[in-house]
């Protein structure tokens, strides 16, 4: 690494630490707010609110990437240019694009970060902190697992194992014991639930058996209405979110729901938006380069740190558009992804060509 490298990569980092000690406590903050409605649930209070945003920023760390790398960029070589360093080293001999060259350097660094935090931090911080949160808010009568969760109400135990699309209990079982807790009286299976009204949970397709003096009842029963367990946002918290699972699982699953004949698309989407976040992240430091580049002389370094903020909004709004309106048209998952970013790289190529 020469000279040249080392001193743009130090206004990078300068440039892309100060973007995120601005931005991610505006997020933490704006989140907590969020939870206000919720401290007060159960045993949910600030202090628990508070942890669930220190466990939760990874997450959102790696959320603002695309947008730190583009003003933290803008901001780094900004500042050189308007202390004419930029001017000194285009006089010296230095192309736009070696300068670009140094910069990819340290943005390389930034993204094998990024990956790794996206990988191996994140998922677990993320669904830990879901785990607290749910225990929280139901009082400490709950367990939340990797598979399901658990329910005690007297002495009836409730396992939910799964919770499909549109916060549907699935897989769910009931032990129900004697009022000492010494024996099991009845065992009650039930491959779903209707959470529609909030009083009644509507069980479809049950078995039940009733145990009694050795002997085993069991019946079947197309549906049964019970007193519900869970409120409704109590379900929305242990509905794991697809975003807080790693690449690598969510391609797992992607080919799991695949082999089981259930719908992908969202779950792709996903997949997709996180494997191009890194070219996503190249894309926003080259998108840098017009702003700073293309108005060195007649435009401040606050202008520039504003289109540039404008540039990164807008191509975030046309690709969660594109992204959403790909799902309503049923379109590739993968496509709706690319072409964004593919579309923007092009873009910036030729702008920063038109300024050579």
């Amino acid at each position: 690494m020469t000279i040249l490298d080392r001193y743009i990569g130090l206004a990078l980092v300068r440039g892309y630490l100060l973007v995120i000690l601005v931005l991610l406590p505006l997020f933490l903050l704006l989140d907590l707010v969020q939870q206000l409605d919720d401290i007060g649930i159960g045993d949910y209070g600030i202090a628990d609110a508070l942890i669930y945003e220190a466990l939760m920023m990874p997450g959102y760390l790696v959320d603002l990437m695309p947008f730190t790398a583009l003003l933290g960029t803008s901001i780094a070589l900004g500042g050189l240019a308007k202390t004419s360093e930029l001017t000194a080293m285009r006089a010296a001999g230095v192309s736009i694009w070696r300068i670009g060259l140094a910069a990819f350097k340290t943005g390389f660094l930034f993204v094998l970060l990024t990956v790794l935090v996206m990988e191996f931090i994140t998922p677990s911080l993320q669904q830990y902190a879901i785990k607290l949160q749910s225990t929280a808010m139901s009082g400490g009568d709950l367990l939340v697992e990797r598979h399901g969760f658990w329910i005690r109400q007297n002495n009836r135990f409730i396992n939910v194992r799964n919770i499909h699309d549109g916060l549907v209990p699935a897989d769910i079982h009931v032990f129900q014991f004697n009022p000492e807790g010494k024996r099991l009286e009845t065992y009650i299976h039930s491959d779903r639930a209707d959470t529609s009204e909030k009083k009644h949970w509507l069980y479809k397709d049950l078995v039940i058996k009733n145990f009694k003096e050795g002997t085993v009842e069991t019946r079947r029963e197309k549906q049964l209405a019970w007193q519900s367990y869970l409120t409704e946002k109590q379900l929305q918290v242990l509905e794991l979110p697809i975003e807080s699972l790693s690449p690598l699982d969510l391609y797992h699953y992607v080919r799991y729901l695949e082999a089981s004949g259930q719908g992908t698309e969202r779950f792709e989407l996903v997949f997709w938006q996180k494997v191009s976040l890194p070219i996503a992240i190249g894309a926003m430091i080259l998108l840098a380069f017009p702003f700073v580049f293309g108005s060195m002389r007649t435009s401040s370094a606050g202008k520039r740190v504003i289109l540039a903020t404008i540039a990164g909004i807008g191509f975030q709004l046309i690709k969660q558009l594109i992204a959403n309106m790909g799902l309503m048209l049923d379109l590739s998952p993968l496509l709706t992804t690319l072409v964004p970013v593919a579309a923007i790289l092009l873009l910036t190529l030729y702008m920063v060509k038109r300024v050579r």
